[in-house]
């Protein structure tokens, strides 16, 4: 009935009114033939006829009214039954998939047997399906629709006990075996009959759906920017809301600690044994694995999808766009293919993710329980294990994780920090911070001052997204920093000793864990990286003792590799051996003062502090946190994600030594001087990948270390093949981009001969044919990877097959099987002779294979002793003999070997890549620098320190941003904007520009002047740059005035360094006029009409820099360009005015004093008229 109502309505559902008026004669009320007896909708039942006749009337209505019509109030119990299957085929995630529950079915049986109908199944659409790839995110084979795996998860309704067989689920489980999930396609549905061809296309709204149907239909569709969903489940009270031990105030931690204990651990949670007793077996490793996890979201693996329980599940529905799934309990979940999009989301906005995937199947599962002698429930059900846990600082974009969203650095920092003196003045910071997607560790140790200079600095050039730090050892001041500047990252703190080691600990762990082991050499098994090795005490040979000045240092690693153990990617990344000793970019400055060779006689770098990079908008704009309109924006052209990775470093530590800039200079001259080869070469580079991620990922996947014991090498995954594809679609991406390398350098080559620069000619020369070239020779061995399996075979199954002569294992198994096989047929050949048949041949298959087939009528009597007799069939037997079942196992032997050789010649083949990673690694550092391409006004003055005034808005602040941002310009070995430009080289920038708070310190607009001017005063040599925009505006005007004059005095007589001032205070330009230590000038400006209505002047501003003072500020002007009110103008203008008088006054007094002080009689009259001619 429901069914013909809503085909009228939708044909009266048109927008066009003849073909609305067509269908409507077409369909008038119950004359149609198809309603008629022997038609399709014809029916003798009275609410059939009284529906049509309903029908009838809607179509003489209009449309709008027509619309307004309840469809149905009460659904058929088919429809009920549909609707039902709707909603437990809900899975929380926006993949299209049915399901089916076969406890549904049993209890909607008898419904359907009395309606007569069969049961329909109906597919839940996500609208936004195909967005990131989601069409291909869910294929099933038949043989996975009938996996048991999740039948054994163990879940049960309400996580009460089962008394049946744990690998069957509960009843109302959730979660269940689906005897379908499929992905909706996108062919349209066939044509039924002729009625429905000539009907209008499918109507615009879906009347036959129920609106609570319809709600909740549309919260399958996931949001498209994964922003925080309201919180759905805020009216709902779940089974873990209800639990006593879980709520705020009474929660303890693994230890049994409570939240107001100063050592109460956030997270880990004590789950109650009595509780754990009443949970089926997979809810308890749920609650156990949750208990040791409590501050992270937990994926947990049941069969194809990963669930989230309780708590979790509230976070993925209100994070992710799930849907929660029937149940007293919280439970949502997703396909195991969408992992690597949801658990980014989830990352990025500062949560733990921990991966738990199934590492047995049902089968192995039954074999474990059948050798145990008493199994209890809780050992009937699959073993999960924890797998992987990622956040912020720990991502390293495996398979599963999918490709990185950013091509820049993400660190992961470690800090210890040692108070050496009870007022703070004196402190030293151990430091180790890392990139896990490249695997590469910096560690260092090195002295602070009482305002943390170096660590702030240390923080700016390398920002973390995860701190790490020993509970207890930050002193308040590191406190204030890290939830100040960094409050954005991730901090946590780790208990001493059992989780931030100390450095022999740390030392101990590094060697007995073997993380550097060389499996060719075991002699050399206790060898430390050369960087690590150098932090160890000279006299202990085994490198257990830490060295001198290095235990912070040391224990600072320690931290780290922790948290690297504990995330389960220790042995993947400290296996690079990638370390590098970190050294503060100021550490030699001291020693340049008053050495004017200094710099070309070391590697000296340019420092460049947080305030300075936040203050010249270097890396990051001040007001939209993105890099539009910075200097890294400005001058990153690179071509490859890991030349941009560089130039940022490049930035924030510029050069100093003149030698090493001209030199970078040169290299950009050469590189324009040849556009044609550079605009080939840079087409070259845009086909790179990033190299230097994928070979980490290589050495990943190699590594021997992490295939021996990783839990991911035991997990079940259901993708397994789509995740192999991805596999050795990135290596065989590594290899065409060392073969474009290849084809870059093979250009160069060509003009190297001809370049001035000797960094570019050794990075663009192979070392094979000159000993001073830097490029290794690859040629060899990527003509080698070439013909070691086919490409397009195994980019297309997923499986390398090697071939002969690559892989020794493989060969060697497939030489034994040859042999064997040449063998059998020997000792065939020998069986017919001796029986003197020459038709007897082998049958079988498998174990029972080469059974020698003998017809009856041709078998003697005298048969061998050894025949034994093995099965038989009409007419024939079939014999085995000793020599043949010893054949026989030795070739199940090699096909053993063959079968693990090549399930494991993925990982071989990519260690024996990794073997060569130095290579590798120094031609992606060749090509990092060569991808790193490059595209002030000039005084003459003895003057060190220039007082720069103007009118507002005239463009002080411009002209020192400038003359700072030329300087690192200019010293970065770029071209600068200007004709020509000379300079000395620069050791630091500093600024004091702007005007702002910092709320989350504790400290004021003012005190934030005082603090960055105190830095500059304490730091600054004759070698800096200072940059200093009308300090003193924050207080009054009479402190400020004389903080300003002070600070300019210390600046231009003691440390004479190079300064720009800018300010308002014109009684400091006075000051200053005829010092010979500084200098004035002032942005030009041109002004029309100047009266004493500001009202009437016209301010044009020059942009110019030119000599002298601006003799006003003009800040009416500024203030009729912001629309202050005319009238509120006038009266400051005339207030102005009166203050102006009062200070000419006091001044002429003060001039006349003077005179009249150091003179006497006649002369001074002329003293006091020139006083009075200049004022």
């Amino acid at each position: 009935m429901r069914k013909l109502q809503n085909l009228l309505l939708m044909a009266s559902d048109s927008d066009d009114e003849n073909e609305h008026a067509s269908v409507r004669t077409a369909l008038d009320c119950s004359a149609v033939r198809e309603t008629q007896r022997g038609g399709m909708f014809y029916s003798s039942k009275p609410e059939i006829k009284r529906a049509m006749e309903m029908a009838d009337e809607a179509m003489r209505k209009d449309k709008t009214k027509r619309l307004e019509l309840a469809v149905c109030n009460e659904p058929s119990d088919t429809e009920d039954e549909e609707e039902m299957e709707v909603s437990e085929s809900a899975s929380g995630n926006s993949e299209d998939y049915d399901s089916e529950e076969e406890e549904k079915k049993k209890k909607l049986l008898a419904s359907r047997w009395r309606s007569g109908g069969k049961a329909k199944k109906r597919r839940v659409v996500d609208s936004d399906s195909n967005n990131e790839g989601s069409d291909e995110e869910f294929k099933p084979d038949a043989k996975d629709e009938a996996s048991s795996d999740e039948a054994s998860s163990g879940m049960g309704e309400g996580e009460s006990a089962s008394s049946e067989t744990d690998t069957k689920m509960d009843a109302d489980s959730p979660v269940k075996v689906p005897s379908k999930r499929k992905r909706e396609t996108d062919r349209k549905p066939a044509k039924r009959n002729s009625l429905e061809n000539d009907l209008p296309e499918t109507p615009k709204r879906a009347i036959t759906v129920l609106l609570e149907t319809k709600s909740r239909l549309t919260s399958f569709a996931a949001p498209e920017n994964f922003e925080s969903q309201p919180n759905v489940s805020s009216s709902t009270i779940w089974e873990h809301d209800k639990l006593e031990w879980l709520q705020e105030g009474k929660k303890r931690d693994g230890c049994r600690r409570r939240q107001s204990d100063p050592h109460y651990d956030p997270c880990t949670l004590h789950v109650p044994e009595d509780y754990l007793n009443k949970c089926t077996p997979g809810m308890r490793k749920w609650w156990q694995l949750k208990s040791q996890n409590f501050d992270a979201v937990i994926f947990y693996k049941v069969g194809k999808f990963y669930e989230l329980y309780h708590m979790d599940a509230v976070t993925g529905v209100n994070e992710l766009g799930l849907i929660f799934m029937k149940g007293i309990w919280a439970h949502s979940g997703f396909p195991e293919i969408a992992f690597g999009r949801f658990s980014d989301v989830l990352v990025q906005k500062g949560y733990k993710v921990v991966r738990v995937e199934q590492t047995e199947t049902p089968e192995m599962m039954e074999a474990r329980c059948r050798s145990l002698a008493h199994p209890t429930k809780f050992d009937r059900v699959v073993r999960r294990e924890i797998c992987r846990i990622i956040t912020k600082g720990t991502q390293t974009y495996s398979v599963l994780d999918g490709d990185p969203s950013e091509k820049l650095n993400k660190y992961l920092l470690s800090v210890k920090e040692k108070v050496e003196d009870t007022s703070g003045h004196h402190r030293a910071y151990g430091v180790c911070f890392v990139d896990t997607s490249v695997g590469k560790f910096y560690v260092g140790q090195f002295p602070d001052d009482r305002h943390c200079s170096r660590f702030r600095t240390l923080v700016a050039h390398y920002t973390p997204v995860q701190i790490l730090f020993e509970k207890g050892n930050l002193s308040a001041d590191t406190h204030k920093i890290l939830k100040g500047s960094l409050s954005s990252s991730m901090q946590e703190g780790l208990i001493s000793g059992s989780q931030f080691w100390n450095a022999s600990k740390t030392l101990k762990t590094l060697i007995e864990e073997g993380y550097f082991e060389d499996k060719q050499n075991v002699d050399d098994r206790f060898i430390l990286p050369p960087v690590i090795k150098s932090m160890t005490s000279e006299i202990d040979s085994l490198g257990l003792t830490p060295g001198e000045n290095c235990e912070l240092a040391l224990s600072a690693l320690g931290g780290c590799v922790f948290y690297l153990k504990k995330c389960l990617i220790d042995q993947e990344l400290l296996s690079l051996a990638n370390f590098e000793e970190y050294v503060p970019v100021d550490i030699d400055v001291v020693k340049a003062k008053g050495s004017s060779s200094f710099f070309a006689k070391t590697n000296q770098r340019m420092v460049l502090d947080g305030v300075t990079l936040t203050n010249l908008e270097i890396l990051q704009n001040g007001t939209t946190g993105t890099t539009e309109g910075t200097l890294l924006e400005r001058i990153d052209i690179c071509c490859t994600p890991f030349g941009k990775r560089l130039l940022k470093q490049w930035i924030c530590a510029p050069l100093c030594n003149p030698h090493s800039i001209n030199d970078r200079l040169d290299a950009v001259e050469d590189l324009l001087a040849v556009p044609d080869k550079m605009f080939e070469v840079s087409e070259l580079l845009k086909k790179l990948p990033d190299l230097e991620r994928l070979l980490s990922k290589i050495h990943s996947i190699g590594s021997p270390l992490k295939s021996e014991t990783h839990p991911d090498n035991r997990a079940i995954f259901y993708e397994e093949t789509r995740y192999s594809k991805k596999k050795i679609t990135d290596f065989l991406s590594t290899l065409e981009g060392f073969k474009v390398m290849l084809e870059t350098i093979g250009i160069m080559e060509e003009i190297a001969a001809d370049f001035k620069s000797k960094i570019l000619k050794q990075l663009v020369t192979l070392k094979s044919k000159n000993p001073e070239g830097c490029f290794p020779d690859l040629s060899t061995e990527l003509k080698r990877w070439d013909t070691a399996f086919d490409h397009n075979e195994a980019r297309k199954t997923g499986v390398i097959t090697p071939k002969a002569g690559f892989d020794p294992d493989y060969d060697k198994a497939l030489k034994d099987i040859t042999d064997i096989e040449e063998n059998l047929r020997e000792y065939l050949d020998k069986q017919r002779k001796r029986l003197g048949f020459k038709a007897m041949l082998y049958w079988g298959a498998g174990k029972n294979r080469y059974q020698m087939e003998i017809p009856e009528n041709a078998i003697s009597h005298n048969l061998p002793e050894e025949y034994e007799l093995k099965s038989t069939r009409k007419g024939y037997k079939r014999y085995w003999t000793k020599e043949i079942e010893k054949m026989l196992a030795e070739m199940v032997n090699a096909e053993e070997r063959r079968d693990a050789a090549l399930k494991d010649c993925m990982r071989r083949l990519f260690h024996n890549f990794d073997k060569n990673s130095k290579d590798w690694q120094t031609a992606v550092e060749c090509f990092a620098v060569l991808g790193s391409k490059n595209e002030d006004e000039d005084s003459n003055s003895e003057a060190y320190c220039v007082l720069v005034t103007g009118p507002n808005m005239g463009g002080k602040s411009t002209l020192m941003r400038q003359a700072g941002l030329l300087a690192i310009m200019a010293q970065l070995g770029c071209y600068v904007p200007a004709e020509a430009c000379r300079l000395t080289p620069i050791d630091r920038v500093f600024t004091r520009l702007g005007a702002s708070d910092r709320i989350m310190s504790g400290e004021s607009t003012f005190f934030v002047e005082l603090s960055e001017t105190s830095s500059i005063l304490r730091h600054a040599t004759e070698h800096s740059l200072v940059l200093v925009d009308e300090l003193g505006r924050g207080t009054a005007t009479f402190d400020g005035t004389a903080i300003a004059s002070a600070v300019v005095k210390e600046l231009a007589e003691n440390i004479k360094c190079r300064t720009l001032f800018s300010t308002h205070y014109y009684s400091l330009v006075e000051d200053y006029s005829h010092s010979a230590a500084v200098q004035l000038g002032h942005m030009a400006c041109m002004v029309e009409n100047e009266s004493e209505d500001p009202s009437q002047e016209t301010i044009t501003f020059l942009y110019k820099f030119i000599r002298g003072a601006c003799p006003k500020s003009y800040g009416f002007n500024a203030a009729r360009l912001a629309n202050i009110p005319e009238e509120v103008i006038q009266k400051g203008h005339k207030k102005a005015r009166d203050f102006e008088k009062v200070t000419l006054s006091l001044r002429l007094f003060r001039q006349l004093c003077l005179v009249a002080e150091n003179a006497a009689g006649d002369k001074a009259v002329p003293k006091l008229m020139t006083v009075i001619n200049n004022l």
